[in-house]
């Protein structure tokens, strides 16, 4: 879950690569379990930035799970530690 600059998604974008990842050119899910299999992924491999949007998706009650302030919670402190 590494973040791009607006120019950087800009380019990619212009470039015709608008629904892929600028880092890996992989297609971005457009399904709710493609796109937690994906975050989880990350998280399965420490990844502070991807432990902390799950936390962010849980918080909101985004990509069809439901809205769990502690478990978000948990995730904010595991991601903080790393």
């Amino acid at each position: 879950m590494k973040r791009v600059c607006d120019g950087c998604d800009l380019a990619a974008t212009q470039r015709g690569m608008g629904n892929n990842c600028p880092f890996c050119r992989t297609h971005r899910p457009s399904d709710n379990p493609s796109k937690l299999a994906m975050i989880q992924k990350r998280v399965n491999k420490g990844d502070a930035e991807a432990i902390y949007f799950l936390g962010e998706t849980y918080y909101k009650g985004k990509h069809g799970l439901a809205k769990d302030v502690s478990r978000a919670i948990e995730l904010w402190t595991e991601a903080a530690e790393l």
